[in-house]
């Protein structure tokens, strides 16, 4: 029993020494660790080997109805076709502003506006108004003139692009609009002015008034004429362009020839009247102007 005690004493005291060098040991490493300093280590290498990675691609279908198969854009035109720059925004907004002037004028100056259109018909009418001379109708005729000649303006702006006039001190976009409104103003201008001076040096003020009155009516009656010709004329579909320049030109044409018809009448119940000198005043300051445009325009 003795021996056995003290073997088991011995196998104790082995253990105990064994886990005590064991802790000594790791005590130790840990130290020897600790005093070396701390450092952040990349141990990925610096180049990555070169790897074929395959993607397949994989294609789903949808199943179930198509719902924009019979909805795709038809082709129309085989050839494409240039876009249209026929009207210009700065055409737009003019053609816009002249018509809300010529409604603001329509509204406010209604009875006027009446009494012109009934003059225009009507010679008793006529007679009537150039013998008043009312303030607010000649301020009313300066409205609706400087609307016609706007609208003078714009149609023979879109005569020029359509038919291509070849000027070459024709400028172009806006400039071209302003340039033909500002030489209808100024031909008609000087026309009635040079009426005005042969009335006072011949003493036919009364005949001139009302001629220079008539000259005004086919200038009203034509910017009327010329107001839907330019809405059509700019937005209508182009294979139509043609037709509506003729018949705003023969429309122009007849109430042309409506005033020369109107105008032989007051030249003729002048006392001394000459068919001469009406021939000559006709061909020098009616057919003539005509003339020249035709020949500059080359139509």
């Amino acid at each position: 029993m003795g021996k056995a005690a003290t073997k088991q004493q011995d196998s104790a005291i082995t253990t105990e020494k064994t886990v005590t060098d064991s802790l000594s040991i790791d005590s130790a490493s840990t130290l020897s660790v600790s005093k070396k300093p701390f450092r952040f280590i990349d141990d990925e290498p610096d180049t990555i080997p070169n790897q074929v990675v395959e993607v397949q691609d994989t294609i789903f279908q949808l199943q179930g109805p198509r719902l924009f198969k019979n909805h795709s854009l038809k082709v129309k035109n085989e050839n494409a076709k240039p876009i249209n720059d026929f009207v210009s925004d700065w055409f737009t907004l003019s053609l816009f502003v002249i018509v809300l002037v010529f409604t603001w004028f329509r509204f406010f100056y209604y009875k006027m506006f009446k009494q012109l259109l009934s003059s225009y018909f009507n010679i008793t009418a006529t007679n009537q108004v150039v013998r008043d001379e009312s303030v607010l109708l000649q301020r009313a005729s300066l409205i609706i003139s400087i609307i016609s000649y706007l609208l003078g303006g714009l149609f023979l702006y879109q005569l020029s692009l359509f038919y291509a006039w070849d000027i070459s001190w024709l400028q172009k976009g806006i400039v071209r609009f302003a340039l033909f409104a500002v030489v209808i103003a100024i031909a008609y201008s000087l026309k009635m002015i040079a009426l005005r001076f042969l009335s006072i040096v011949f003493g036919q003020e009364r005949a001139a008034a009302m001629y220079i009155f008539n000259i005004f009516l086919m200038i009203m009656f034509a910017g009327l004429v010329l107001l839907p010709a330019n809405v059509l004329i700019a937005f209508a579909p182009s294979e139509f362009r043609a037709l509506i320049f003729q018949v705003s030109i023969v429309i122009l044409g007849l109430l042309f020839l409506y005033r020369l018809v109107r105008a032989m009448g007051i030249w003729i119940g002048i006392p001394g009247f000459s068919f001469l000198y009406l021939f000559l005043y006709l061909c020098a300051f009616e057919i003539a102007p005509l003339l020249i445009i035709w020949k500059i325009a080359d139509l």
